[in-house]
């Protein structure tokens, strides 16, 4: 039987005013002079509790500006920073992009995953402690050993994966409570998919992309949670992020978009959720609005439902979720302003192709057809016509 692997961060910290915390948290993992990256809206809402924190106890530091983009150049520049200040930990402050340098930077050896075959870069990083403090919670990537590089025309080049999971990951939900509420939402759909595609995985016998073995129990039981914290408090969570309020659901469902699903991806798999929600990238221009990574994999997660001929009595708890916090279930939803047969296809052919999402599904192929597809596309394209039905059946039962 093929080993399991299972991946997490060292230490994670989680609470409403965390940051103030965030020197004797430093501390108690023996570290003393902190290198801060942050982009410039995360400086202002992080700033005065980091400083405050860590001036009372006398620990040195010092603030870098990010520059925008994830790219190798950037890397060096604050992996360079970090080796001339004589920093012992990078402590990345902001969202996806802040935190892939940060992490990069911080990781002495990576392995270049978009070659093949992989690419090792054996001195990318200064070797410090990685230390990812997300100022939003829109998807899990805080808790990962995966680093997206970009070129500067902001093309994805690389895909970094690193030998360890960041040292800690520090939320302070005071400050997530005072992002966009539209954001929280993408990190529900996000963290929709991560029992749905970790169940798959393991049901497949597939591995997961980040460990390249099979998901452990522990790995199941974390997706599983995450999903049931969905259910139980993501409507709430909605009410609580719009009024500013780090309260008790918003507290559950941040711990459910960062921890729990990270944990779970990372660990348990990713399969068709992703590969459709990937999918809608090829189509971009059909877009009325650009959406989120988590809009546009819940809307992979409901057609991945649709592929596992789930239960009509599942499919109106799970659509209901989505339409209670705000999730896409309809193509309207999307703002896709054209959905015929043409564009739908390129979503689903896309995602019949992708071999590293859409293999762990049940009845994928392991050799592609002549069309490059793994699974049938045309199953694909009507799940998603499916999803759109029954979307807006179930609205227009509820009077939505």
């Amino acid at each position: 039987m093929p080993l399991a692997v299972m991946l997490a961060p060292s230490r994670y910290v989680q609470g409403p005013g965390a940051l103030y915390e965030l020197g004797g948290q430093l501390q108690a993992l023996g570290l003393k002079n902190p290198l801060i990256l942050a982009s410039p809206s995360a400086k202002k809402a992080v700033g005065p509790a980091v400083r405050e924190g860590l001036d009372s106890l006398g620990i040195p530091y010092a603030f870098m500006d990010f520059q925008g983009e994830c790219t190798r150049a950037e890397i060096a520049r604050v992996r360079d920073a970090c080796l001339a200040g004589g920093h012992d930990a990078i402590v990345s402050c902001g969202g996806g992009k802040t935190l892939d340098t940060g992490r990069a930077a911080a990781t002495k050896s990576a392995l270049n995953v978009e070659k093949s075959p992989p690419e090792l870069i054996p001195d990318l990083g200064a070797g410090v402690a990685c230390i990812n403090v997300p100022t939003v919670a829109a998807s899990d990537a805080s808790t990962s050993a995966v680093s997206l590089i970009y070129t500067e025309n902001h093309v994805v080049e690389a895909t970094m994966i690193f030998p360890t999971s960041p040292t800690m990951v520090f939320v302070d939900t005071t400050v997530i409570a005072g992002s966009p509420t539209r954001l929280l939402v993408a990190g529900m759909g996000d963290a929709l998919a991560t029992y749905f595609e970790a169940d798959m995985c393991f049901r497949t016998g597939s591995r997961a992309v980040v460990t390249q073995a099979r998901s452990t129990r522990a790995a199941q039981a974390l997706a599983r949670l995450c999903f049931d914290l969905l259910m139980t408090y993501g409507a709430q969570a909605r009410l609580e992020s719009e009024a500013g309020i780090a309260g008790p659901a918003m507290d559950a469902i941040i711990e459910a978009n960062i921890l729990l699903s990270g944990l779970g991806f990372e660990s348990g798999g990713i399969s068709g959720s992703h590969a459709v929600g990937h999918g809608f990238y090829h189509v971009a221009e059909y877009f009325e609005s650009p959406r989120f990574h988590g809009e546009v994999v819940a809307f992979g997660a409901l057609t991945q439902l649709m592929l596992e001929s789930r239960p009509p009595e599942f499919l109106d708890a799970v659509f209901g979720l989505c339409l209670d916090v705000g999730l896409p279930t309809t193509f309207a939803d999307l703002t896709l302003k054209d959905t015929s047969d043409e564009v739908l296809e390129k979503v689903a052919l896309a995602a019949a192709r992708d071999v590293v999402l859409i293999s762990s599904m049940c009845g994928a192929s392991a050799q592609p057809d002549d069309l490059g597809r793994y699974y049938d596309h045309v199953v694909i394209l009507n799940a998603m016509k499916a999803v759109d039905l029954y979307g807006r059946n179930l609205k227009a039962r509820a009077g939505k």
